[in-house]
């Protein structure tokens, strides 16, 4: 019953088997292999529109890319309060970019456009003093497990074209909002308004695949050097390509995301049930934020399962693709079976 991470969960069949496949035979390095090539059009295929893309070995590395192109090292980046490049990437986009990240506050891991609003007219206003406004970053799913709705992405487009700025997406989820918003890709991404996506598949089934989209065509003019500077020009790029390939086909990556969605929401059923324990935030995806006694959650943690406390009272759950009914049954049992009269 491991519930910390989708990270924690393994390579999906499907990948593994392409990745077998993949090693027969020679193949030309540096993204000139068969495999990169037709993933390209398959990206283009998939986002109904012109794109660029490079691959990356990490998560940190596609958005440290990703936001590189969008904002100089005298620009500053709006991003929500919790989000991945602020809390948990050890400050590589400040490093490695050298622009400044302002952070936002807003519900459920979301940026309120408002106050994204007056901070950028603030910043703006005492130029040269505060860091030029150039970028905004969202995250998809949030890291409060919820999903920016179409209209609430298209309102931050909006305060971006306002004031000039470029809008970058962290989607290590981006499979698992998709399939909560239940739009195409295109929808989600170029339509309201995203510039250069970061597309995640580990989380997600595969064994270390992902991948800068560009949209924004002007974005994507010497690219190519900041991918190949940064140390993510793979040799080998056919074992990238070969899972994101398998990835894409029947729709493994959307059939993986509303199977994880899925278990969350059976998992969230039988932790509700129990008096004393509630969940924050609507559950839109893979992740739960769960209150509950710290007695039931050393319990849990005894019984054999496996999450992490997220504060006083709040433990976070995250289920994946490999996370079976069986197992989430199991657990709810054990939510349902606690006596907290005995500890």
């Amino acid at each position: 019953m491991n519930f910390k991470s989708d990270n924690a969960a393994g390579v999906c069949p499907e990948i593994m088997k392409a990745l077998e496949v993949a090693n027969i035979g020679f193949a030309t390095s540096y993204g000139e292999d068969d495999y990169s090539k037709q993933l390209a059009k398959k990206v283009a295929e998939i986002f109904e529109h012109e794109v660029t893309i490079f691959l990356t070995s990490t998560g940190t590395a596609a958005n440290c890319l990703s936001l590189s192109a969008i904002a100089p090292a005298y620009g500053t980046i709006y991003c929500h309060t919790n989000a991945h490049i602020n809390t948990d990437e050890c400050g590589a986009p400040e490093l490695l970019i050298g622009a400044k990240l302002t952070v936002l506050g807003g519900a459920a891991g979301k940026i309120n456009v408002q106050d994204l609003e007056n901070q950028i007219l603030f910043d703006a206003d005492i130029r040269p003093h505060a860091s030029k406004p150039a970028a905004i970053s969202v995250t998809q799913l949030t890291e409060g497990g919820t999903v920016y709705s179409l209209q609430e992405l298209q309102n931050i487009h909006a305060c971006a074209q306002r004031h000039g700025l470029y809008v970058h997406m962290d989607g290590a989820r981006c499979a698992n909002a998709l399939v909560s918003l239940g739009c195409t890709s295109a929808q989600m991404t170029w339509k309201s308004g995203i510039d250069v996506l970061s597309f995640g598949a580990t989380k997600n089934g595969a064994m270390m695949a992902e991948m800068v989209v560009i949209f924004n065509q002007e974005l994507a003019k010497d690219f190519d050097y900041r991918h190949k500077r940064a140390g993510q020009l793979l040799s080998k790029t056919r074992f990238e390509a070969a899972q994101f390939l398998a990835y894409f086909e029947h729709d493994l990556w959307l059939k993986n995301a509303r199977h994880s969605n899925a278990m969350a929401q059976q998992l969230a059923a039988h932790m509700t049930a129990v008096p004393g324990v509630s969940i924050d935030h609507e559950i839109q995806g893979n992740e739960l934020f769960v209150n509950m006694p710290s007695a039931l959650a050393d319990y849990l943690l005894q019984k054999g399962a496996h999450f992490y406390s997220w504060g006083p009272g709040v433990y976070r759950l995250v289920t994946s693709w490999a996370t079976t009914a069986e197992e989430v049954a199991a657990f709810g049992k054990f939510v349902a079976g606690f006596k907290s009269a005995s500890y």
